[in-house]
Parts: C-alpha cells; sequence; structure tokens
C-alpha cells in the first residue's frame, strides 16, 4: 500500500499549509452545537512545576512525571468523534524549560523523514502549538515525529506565510522517543510510542520568555497517526477545533502555568 496515498491529504488536513489550501481537505463544517459537547476536549489544562529533574530518555519514569496532569482527552472534534487511536500528554515546567511527553497508541510505526524542521507532519508525529498571548499574533509550533526528528517553528502570525519561511527557526527543543515495534515495517502489528522532551524558556524569547506563575497561554496538543489500517492519516487534537486546521487557535484550550510549591 503506497504512502502516498496518504501524503496526498497531510498539508491539506494539519501542518500551515492547511490554512492555505483551505479549498481542498476535509469537509469545513462546524459541528452542531449538541453533538459537539458529547465529545470531550481540552478547554484547560495545568502545566505544573517539575517537582525534580528529568532525564530524557523516553521512559517516563520520573517522580516529577507522576504528579504531572494527565491530558487525554484527544478528539477528531471536527467529526465529533473519538480518535481511533488513545493519547495520554504531560506537560511540566521549571526555572529553564518547557517539558512534554506523551504515550501514543499506534498499529504501525512509520518515520522516514530524518531532516531537522523537515515536514514531519508526513510521518506519525506528535504536535504542540502555544500562543502565549492573546493580543499579540505571533505563536509557535513544535513536532516530533516517531524517528525523533524535531520540528520547531516560531510564526510571526498566520498571514505571514508558514513552513517556507519560518522552517529554518532554530529554539532549542530536545527529546528522545522510544518504540513498542518496529519502524517503517507495515507488515507487521506495532504497539505505539512515546516521546519526551523539553523546550528551554530562551526558545520563547521572542514573546517574552519563560512565563510566570499564574500565566495562561492558549495551546492545543495534536497528532498524525498513520496506518496500512486506515484510508487517510487520522488526526486528532486535544483543543475543540472545529476546522481540520491545528493552526486555529480560535478554539485552542488554555494553559496556565502553576507555581512551585512551598
Amino acid at each position: 500500500m503506497s504512502r502516498l496515498l496518504f501524503q496526498s491529504a497531510a498539508l491539506v488536513c494539519g501542518g500551515f499549509l492547511g490554512i492555505v489550501l483551505s479549498a481542498g481537505g476535509t469537509p469545513r463544517a462546524a459541528p452542531a452545537a449538541a453533538d459537539a459537547e458529547a465529545v470531550p476536549a481540552v478547554r484547560a489544562a495545568e502545566c505544573r512545576w517539575a517537582s525534580g529533574p528529568i532525564q530524557l530518555d523516553g521512559k517516563l519514569d520520573e517522580p516529577a512525571w507522576e504528579k504531572a496532569q494527565v491530558i487525554k482527552d484527544f478528539a477528531v472534534y471536527w467529526e465529533k468523534r473519538q480518535p481511533k487511536t488513545a493519547t495520554r500528554a504531560r506537560l511540566l515546567w521549571d526555572e529553564q524549560y518547557l517539558y512534554f511527553a506523551a504515550e501514543m497508541e499506534d498499529t504501525d510505526l512509520y518515520a522516514d523523514v530524518k531532516e531537522h524542521n523537515g515536514m514531519c507532519w508526513y510521518n506519525d508525529v506528535f504536535e504542540m502549538f502555544f500562543k502565549p498571548s492573546e493580543k499579540e499574533l505571533a505563536y509557535y509550533e513544535f513536532q516530533v515525529n516517531a524517528a525523533n526528528t524535531q520540528l520547531e517553528m516560531l510564526l510571526p502570525s498566520r498571514g505571514a506565510g508558514g513552513y517556507g519561511r519560518f522552517h529554518h527557526s532554530r529554539l532549542g527543543i530536545e527529546s528522545q522517543v522510544r518504540l513498542d515495534g518496529t519502524l517503517n515495517h507495515w507488515q507487521d502489528r506495532d504497539t505505539g510510542w512515546t516521546v519526551e522532551g523539553r523546550i528551554p524558556w530562551t526558545g520563547f524569547e521572542a514573546t517574552g520568555g519563560k512565563p510566570a506563575a499564574g500565566a495562561k497561554w492558549r495551546f492545543t496538543l495534536c497528532r498524525y497517526d498513520y496506518s496500512v489500517g486506515f484510508d487517510r492519516p487520522e488526526l486528532s487534537a486535544t483543543a475543540p477545533l472545529t476546522r481540520s486546521e491545528f493552526h486555529r487557535y480560535e478554539d485552542y484550550g488554555e494553559l496556565s502555568f502553576l507555581g512551585q510549591d512551598k
């Protein structure tokens, strides 16, 4: 089965070009309010203080992760349904870093993009979007695929253009992944993968850097899941997105940064 059949939909349904090429892709009709409310979505979440050191190895066995909020309500909200594969994500912070982790079900591990800031959304990928200010247009996009290739972008605005202009960003993301299965071998059945990473606050300097305790950002966590068992890539997100556009920050949830316990 050709991966190209899956990839042809990727730029339209997600990534930044999903905005530019809005005439194609999946239907853009917003769900009826009553039906949409029946699909769980993350309208508010906590980024708690990391209580101890975190070693990036993809194991999530540090005590700090045990205190993180588990963000598991990923949905295909614009289609009013649950995703085909589950995701459990966590966010933490301290004086130096924003930490992230995600455990993802995946029966067909696929990632062949190996260039930093390459088009990772053509692969199984975990994505994060952060918009620190309601008043400013700038926001951030981060991705890690199942081969541990990262993409990191500061986007000054949606109207400024997308990947072609800003894929040269270097914001300092670090990550490690662990695979439960075999990468790029569609003939077998895999179980899933885990990513664990961090982003230094220096990477957010363009919008003020490290937030103060109590600050609130707009955010969503997202996935692409490619599989020989699907007729198209499975997109899912934590935010109640009314369209299949991960850059639609009007629909993002609110992330609150909790201070250090005294």
